[in-house]
């Protein structure tokens, strides 16, 4: 059964912070004031389920950030204080092996939150791990005082805390499994059904996947070298299942034959 001490426990097992001596930039801070956001909380797992006169207040309690290309909004071991919003841009979470080697855990896109699971708990917690921008990239945060102060108003949102938390702890569970067990071919099959699922835009050839990723990143994102990245995807072309795959243009052409390799 689910319980915030396993939640707890789970935390601690993730936060062994591999610290460097570069500190991320520090951007300029503006109180913001745009009412879309009112929107965007609306749409966040963990503040949907609150009444709108509390997510009007929320909002008006927003610190809007702007990053470029490359530049880490918290890096791992950083203390946790706040939740995150991603209002534009993309942002990549990802963590550094001991020899240096990056694994990108996931990408992110306009309205999603992250950040949240270290930032629940109480005492004093650190970032399991990186998030870096991809590109021009805004960000709004919310001290993670005003959301507790949040849940104090609300006892009943609670259990949908825990309920999402769980569904997170899963997919971190999910990934680790299919990191430790699956072959290479079926993580990359894996990640472009998911990037499909998320981004996919039908087109006259297939599926595009709306962001542009370099075959470094893709790599990345299932732990394997470059040049294996490279391998599979062209099997992929010749075997039909994609139809281009340059830093460019995505397009799966076949996700039948792709749902069957990610199996």
């Amino acid at each position: 059964m689910l319980t915030v001490r396993n939640l707890r426990q789970y935390t601690a097992l993730h936060v062994r912070a591999l610290k460097t001596d570069d500190m991320s930039p520090s951007p300029k801070s503006l109180k913001n004031t745009n009412m879309d956001d009112l929107a965007l909380l609306k749409t966040v797992p963990l503040l949907s389920f609150l009444p709108d006169p509390t997510l009007e207040d929320i909002r008006t309690k927003l610190i809007e950030q702007r990053y470029e290309k490359d530049e880490f909004i918290f890096r791992e071991g950083d203390k946790a204080e706040w939740f995150y919003f991603l209002k534009q841009g993309a942002i990549k979470c990802l963590k550094y092996a001991p020899q240096g080697d990056e694994l990108i855990l996931k990408i992110l896109l306009p309205g999603e939150m992250f950040c949240c699971e270290s930032v629940t708990f109480e005492g004093d917690t650190v970032h399991p791990g990186n998030a870096q921008a991809m590109g021009p990239t805004t960000v709004l945060k919310l001290n993670r005082t005003i959301y507790f102060e949040c849940l104090h108003q609300h006892p009943p949102v609670t259990m949908q805390v825990i309920s999402y938390l769980g569904n997170r702890l899963k997919e971190s569970q999910d990934l680790a499994k299919s990191l430790a067990l699956d072959p290479a071919e079926t993580r990359l099959a894996s990640l472009l059904l998911r990037l499909a699922e998320k981004l996919g835009v039908k087109e006259p050839g297939g599926v595009y996947i709306g962001i542009q990723l370099t075959r470094q990143e893709i790599a990345h994102m299932i732990a394997v070298t470059e040049e294996t990245a490279v391998r599979i995807l062209t099997r992929f072309k010749e075997q039909g299942v994609l139809l281009a795959h340059s830093g460019k243009k995505l397009i799966i052409a076949d996700m039948d034959s792709l749902s069957k390799l990610a199996s």
